[in-house]
């Protein structure tokens, strides 16, 4: 679950695992000048904000009203990722991540919240030396559930369990599989986010999420990167120092020739070989509202997320260009309320809503464009 990031020890890993944003709200201020307004950690609420759409590019019209406004969906989850859009005969429900719950919940097209899957994120008996470090709005609190989630083509749940450090896969009935632990006998550090191929190759981003005092764990044994199961086996496809940050969001083109991938502000574009391995990668954008998790449209559109707060999507077209910002509203006033972007999922019956997983809320919001919905096809 996204910039979304430190104010941690350890700092710098976590902007890449929960964005940037907090990080700079974190920055050390002159001595004596009054703490900045942010929406987490120490100092006054940012002012309230509503809702708005920034319009870059004429061409964003295509893809969303210029009126649209969000749904709230739910709320009081204090963070929140990885929204999952599951059809369900002519209508369906969402799954999104409780990062401090270690649950997966369910939203009912009637708004009804329920546990779908539980210890999702965590699944031992060791709490108090697991989790991540971090605050929401006001609180310290632990991020110990899952991240990421997503389908497969037999329709089963595949799940980042960031503090297991595992893959694991829903099985039809009930049981769970992992389907990637670690490699050459080394454990996984924290999986964040996932994306998966028609051909059925698994990529997923890697980093200290999964760790308590991140990178400088004594249990840390793999580098952070980006990782392809196939055929039963974890590879790594490319390294951070490569990817020149520690990487997070995972997105593949509608064609599958491209990976998409997040590192702080920047959003970087890698070829995808015949074999499954990446080619080539260049900067494809950068700026606000880059550095958690994101999904593509049909048309190739990048729909990336801000992390932390306040909650920004980018929407960059598939040549790369800045088409606009969504900016979710601020609410300000105490107690702090963190309204953040880490992640988001097309759903619907066509496709044509934006779930998005903003921290303390779920929203949807009506699309004209469809994105892709993972699953059978």
């Amino acid at each position: 679950m996204s910039p979304r990031s430190a104010l941690v020890a350890g700092g710098a890993w976590l902007m890449a695992a929960l964005g940037a944003s907090a990080a700079e709200a974190q920055a050390p201020r002159p001595a004596g000048a009054p703490p900045a307004a942010q929406m987490r950690g120490d100092g006054p609420p940012p002012a309230a904000r509503p809702f708005s759409i920034t319009r870059i590019d004429p061409a964003l019209d295509e893809l969303i009203a210029p009126d649209a406004q969000p749904q709230l969906l739910a709320s009081g989850f204090g963070l929140t990722e990885g929204p999952l859009w599951v059809p369900d005969g002519g209508s369906g429900y969402l799954l999104v991540s409780g990062l401090l719950d270690n649950v997966i919940y369910k939203i009912a097209p009637d708004g009804k919240v329920s546990v779908f899957l539980d210890q999702a994120g965590y699944s031992g008996d060791d709490v108090n030396h697991v989790g991540t470090q971090t605050r929401s709005g006001r609180s310290h609190v632990l991020l110990i559930g899952p991240s990421c989630a997503s389908r497969d083509a037999e329709g089963r749940l595949v799940w980042c369990a960031d503090n297991d450090r595992v893959i694991k896969r829903l099985e039809k009935d009930g049981t769970r599989t992992i389907i990637a632990g670690g490699f050459e006998g080394k454990h996984f550090s924290g999986p964040n986010d996932l994306t998966i191929k028609s051909d059925g190759a698994l990529y997923f981003t890697d980093n200290d999420f999964g760790l308590r005092d991140a990178g400088r764990s004594p249990l840390k044994e793999l580098p952070n990167g980006i990782w392809l199961v196939k055929g039963g086996q974890a590879s790594m496809v490319l390294e951070d120092k490569v990817l020149g940050g520690i990487p997070n969001g995972i997105a593949l083109s509608p064609d599958e020739r491209y990976l998409y991938l997040t590192a702080g502000r920047k959003m970087m574009r890698y070829e995808v070989r015949a074999d499954d391995t990446l080619g080539p990668g260049s900067l494809f954008t950068e700026g606000d509202g880059i550095g958690d998790g994101m999904k593509v449209d049909r048309k190739g559109n990048i729909f990336s997320t801000g992390g932390g707060g306040p909650g920004v999507i980018r929407v960059t077209s598939p040549e790369g260009r800045l088409l606009g910002l969504i900016n979710l509203p601020i609410y300000g006033g105490e107690p702090k309320k963190q309204i953040c972007a880490t992640n988001d999922a097309f759903g619907g019956a066509d496709g044509k809503i934006l779930y998005i997983s903003a921290c303390d809320v779920v929203y949807a919001l009506q699309l004209k464009t469809s994105g892709l919905v993972p699953g059978p096809h």
